[in-house]
């Protein structure tokens, strides 16, 4: 995939019908295509898999060198705005400010530019169709200045300037000779000044230099920058507020908190869940003790091996052969319900005997086949039997019956 650079102006100047510098670059850095059209035009100039870098003029998006002490990036990203602050003629609220990297000397590199400049340029660039993928200050993509050398990029109208250790810049032509004057002044005239540009351009205190040595540049702004391409660029003032709908930064800053509060509730949900079987684990642990009792209680001296198996055996032979002690009130009842349970057919589910009371769960073909089973029951002894529940469906009937009172 190429770039397509396109040369933005001010933002006063920033119309349908201004003419803008445009360059389709390749992946090494080099110019493959260029042109000049109406930002109207511009999105007719696209191809696809062209990813859209909008340069905006270094005058309105300043580059800073910030010293901030703290070590961790989410700190000087949190420090970053107030470290600024004394640098800035404008309220911080009013401001867009975008970290860079990180410089050799332990500064930080940020950019910042007025948030109503960023709308103007995205508001024209989105009349005109054109979907930018990065929106970069002119001066980041500058070449580096080499050591003790002043790089000065003179054209009529504006110069570009990367001084060794210091922050790159753009200003106005006029303004040349005061800014030199300046530099000079702050002691850094030991510093051997390259000259891109025509000569003529250059202040009289600068050409009468010793170490005055104009190089050719024809003020070609987008083939001076477009060398900077091959690295990822830094400085995109798409980010934040304004990264573009879709990206990962625009996407995790609008879901963070959604997912937070998602991430916290599977917290809740697994910790509940883990609650749950917990308790379910205690009360499988209290029904085998329970069931154990019952067995040991009811069948003394038998192995326990499958004890609904072993009960429902009790139960259909009506014998003592099972081991039940016939003096207990327990096998008394048994043995007198028995032969009832056998006749009517039931499928016993569920025996439980608490005392001379007990329960047993039945599944049974009808409601009649209940009574009529409660009234065997009943015969022949002076017992209590009593329906606590019965449940009925396609297949049946689910009965609870609860037998209590004396066994004789």
């Amino acid at each position: 995939m190429n770039w397509f650079l396109v040369s933005l102006p001010e933002p006063d100047a920033a119309t349908q019908a201004s003419v803008l510098d445009w360059a389709r670059v390749g992946a090494g850095g080099s110019l493959l295509e260029r042109g000049s059209t109406p930002l109207e035009g511009i999105s007719e100039q696209l191809r696809t898999g062209d990813r859209v870098v909008a340069l905006v003029p270094g005058e309105r998006a300043l580059l800073y060198h910030v010293a901030i002490p703290a070590r961790s990036r989410s700190a000087q990203l949190q420090a970053l705005p107030y470290a600024l602050e004394d640098r800035l003629s404008e309220d911080l609220d009013a401001m867009h400010i975008v970290p860079g990297p990180r410089l050799t000397d332990g500064q930080l590199l940020a950019a910042v530019a007025a948030k109503r400049d960023m709308d103007v340029w995205l508001e024209a660039l989105r009349d005109a169709g054109v979907e930018p993928r990065c929106l970069l200050p002119d001066t980041a993509l500058l070449p580096p200045a080499p050591e003790n050398r002043l790089q000065v990029y003179a054209h009529p109208e504006r110069c570009l300037m990367q001084a060794p250790g210091g922050e790159p810049m753009a200003l106005a032509t006029e303004l040349l000779p005061w800014w030199l004057a300046r530099w000079q002044a702050q002691g850094e005239q030991e510093a051997t000044i390259d000259w891109h540009g025509p000569a003529e351009l250059a202040p009289e205190g600068v050409r009468e230099r010793p170490d005055f040595e104009p190089r050719g540049w024809d003020g070609d702004l987008l083939a001076l920058v477009a060398p900077a391409l091959r690295r990822r660029p830094t400085l995109n003032l798409l980010s934040g507020p304004y990264a573009p709908a879709g990206s990962g930064a625009e996407v995790w800053s609008r879901w963070r908190i959604p997912a937070a509060i998602a991430a916290g509730l599977l917290l809740l949900w697994g910790g509940s869940l883990w609650l749950e079987l917990r308790h379910l684990e205690q009360e499988v642990q209290q029904v085998d003790r329970a069931i154990s009792d019952l067995f040991e209680a009811t069948l003394p001296g038998t192995r326990m091996v499958d004890p609904s198996e072993q009960f429902r055996a009790v139960l259909e032979s009506g014998s003592e052969e099972g081991g039940l002690d016939p003096s207990s009130p327990i096998a008394r009842r048994l043995a007198h319900a028995a032969p009832a349970l056998a006749r009517a057919g039931v499928e016993l589910r569920q025996l439980r005997a608490d005392g001379d009371r007990v329960e047993l769960e039945l599944d049974l073909d009808s409601i009649t086949a209940l009574d009529n089973l409660r009234s065997r029951l009943r015969e022949g002894s002076a017992a209590s039997v009593r329906i606590l529940s019965a449940e009925s469906d396609e297949q049946g009937v689910r009965a609870r019956l609860q037998i209590e009172g004396s066994g004789s």
